[in-house]
């Protein structure tokens, strides 16, 4: 694994780094400032008057998750957040026509002993391509706050391209985004089917810290882990993710070597320069038609709300 910082290449290139298990960061695009200030400013809101990184001494588990259960879908889907994150995905020189994007998901990583399940969960050893994610997908990971090397994440330097025990087996994409509704609510066990490496140790890893305003792009193919947090502060950051319907069509990705799930996660991803989701004819063509009666696209109950509240409001589309 090479890691590259703010490389001179045009986008093909970049993605072929990537999808041969580089990583890339890119520390001069603007709107990635943006984009973390929004998210920091929402964050400062949220737990007034405690400061965002210590608000889990004075916020029990429970409080914290029904609080981060309130507010993470409506970022998720603010046209806002979309707004920003197309406007990352331009600057970095990704075509708006041929790139689609999901929904910035903003993650929290607890000190242990606070809440590490549902809507705070501590990633284990997993591959993004477990869950579903085709190989073409790519992760965006923006700080938000500092983050240090005993609470950010870290990556296998040996297993990009060689197999290893998972679980993936049991997940299915369609199955899972009924199951997502109860997320939120989950404070001590973890109910939700989660992918993972099986009694995984690497010989060899990594962790990668870039600062507030750094975007890190890695493979969903890459196997990486969320370090226990044992830093004493909460760790905030933004992800996203882009697929690119180039390579799609060609099936040109990262390799792929002990992916077991079934269903795709594809219909997730809408089109850049207007929002457009893929032809479900293309998809079906690409990755085979659901079976009846499958939730196709995760809806969270209070989006029919949302989307009235926000109407006439631009979306991405009209950034």
């Amino acid at each position: 694994m090479t890691v590259f910082v703010d490389p001179e290449l045009p986008a093909p290139l970049l993605r072929q780094r990537i999808y041969d298990g580089d990583v890339v960061i890119l520390t001069n695009l603007p709107s990635v400032a943006d984009l973390v200030d929004y998210t920091r400013e929402q964050l400062v809101d949220l737990f007034r008057p405690h400061d965002p990184e210590r608000a889990h001494e004075h916020i029990d588990k429970a409080e914290m998750a029904s609080l981060l259960g309130s507010w993470k879908p409506r970022f998720i889907h603010a046209p806002r957040s979309k707004e920003l994150v197309c406007n990352v995905i331009r600057e970095a020189g990704f075509s708006a026509q041929g790139t689609h994007y999901d929904v910035p998901k903003p993650r929290t990583s607890f000190p242990v002993g606070h809440l590490t399940t549902g809507i705070a969960y501590a990633f284990p050893w997993h591959r993004d391509v477990w869950y579903s994610a085709p190989a073409q997908q790519i992760n965006w990971w923006l700080p938000v706050l500092n983050v240090r090397e005993d609470n950010a994440m870290r990556f296998d330097l040996e297993k990009f391209d060689q197999s290893v025990t998972n679980s993936s087996a049991e997940f299915d994409y369609y199955q899972i985004n009924t199951a997502r509704l109860n997320t939120a609510s989950q404070t001590s066990e973890e109910q939700q089917a989660r992918p993972a490496a099986r009694n995984h140790t690497p010989a060899n890893s990594l962790i990668v810290v870039p600062p507030p305003g750094a975007a890190m792009l890695f493979s969903g193919t890459q196997l990486h882990a969320s370090i226990p947090n044992t830093s004493g502060s909460a760790r905030f950051s933004v992800d996203f993710r882009t697929v690119d319907v180039v390579d799609l069509n060609a099936g040109h990705g990262a390799p792929t070597v002990d992916v077991s799930c079934t269903g795709t996660s594809i219909r997730d991803f809408r089109r850049v320069a207007d929002n457009a989701p893929f032809d479900e004819d293309w998809v079906a063509r690409l990755f085979g038609a659901p079976p009846p009666g499958s939730t196709l696209v995760f809806a969270p109950p209070f989006m029919e709300e949302l989307e009235s509240s926000q109407a006439g409001v631009p979306t991405a589309s009209g950034a």
